[in-house]
């Protein structure tokens, strides 16, 4: 049997796609100090870790351990390190436009990891994953608090539209299980590319 189509490729795609529009919106404020190439790197590594976790839960329906924790780990870091640095007020901006505020992002944090691991609880993960709630402490870290509004819809409503078109394919939606993962990536990627 000839497979057509490699779902690799399309996340490939999409992050050379998402980088290409971020370096397109922000080389204009390139300035080539050593913060802009932080900047690079940071979105760099962020993204391809994201991107990594959204393809891995898709095609293996888990949320990769290592890479999970790692990307959690650094950036609980980085928000902890900006905090002590830049103290409460502290908000950096990055690629003229995104601010990256480092006590909003520790609270998001705090809130949509007891949210995600109340459901984990309830649900007696049948709902959702422990893994789920790293990556919602991952974006946490990431959006703040400020953006959980835009957050919570883009990802809720781009997993129904995904749910219902696999529904209708397969003809059933009870114990209908779909990755949850690259749509909570998906809503955290547009609220950074909205911002720039």
């Amino acid at each position: 049997m000839v497979k057509l189509f490699n779902w690799k490729y399309l996340f490939i795609f999409l992050y050379l796609l998402f980088l290409s529009v971020v370096f397109y919106k922000g080389f204009y404020f390139f300035d080539f100090s050593l913060f802009s190439v932080l900047e690079i790197v940071f979105l760099m590594v962020i993204s391809g870790g994201l991107f990594y976790l959204s393809y891995y839960d898709f095609i293996k329906m888990e949320v990769h351990n290592i890479v999970s924790m790692s990307l959690m780990i650094l950036l609980l870091l980085i928000n902890i390190i900006l905090y002590k640095i830049y103290g409460l007020d502290s908000s950096v901006v990055l690629f003229n436009g995104y601010i990256f505020n480092p006590l909003s992002n520790l609270l998001g944090a705090l809130i949509l990891g007891s949210i995600f691991q109340l459901v984990v609880i309830l649900s007696k993960e049948k709902a959702l994953g422990q893994g789920d709630v790293r990556i919602a402490i991952i974006v946490g870290l990431l959006i703040g608090q400020n953006n959980f509004g835009i957050w919570l819809y883009v990802t809720i409503f781009s997993a129904l539209f995904y749910g219902l078109i696999v529904a209708r394919e397969r003809r059933k939606i009870r114990g209908l299980h779909i990755p949850f993962v690259p749509f909570m990536i998906l809503g955290v990627l547009l609220i950074f590319l909205w911002s720039i």
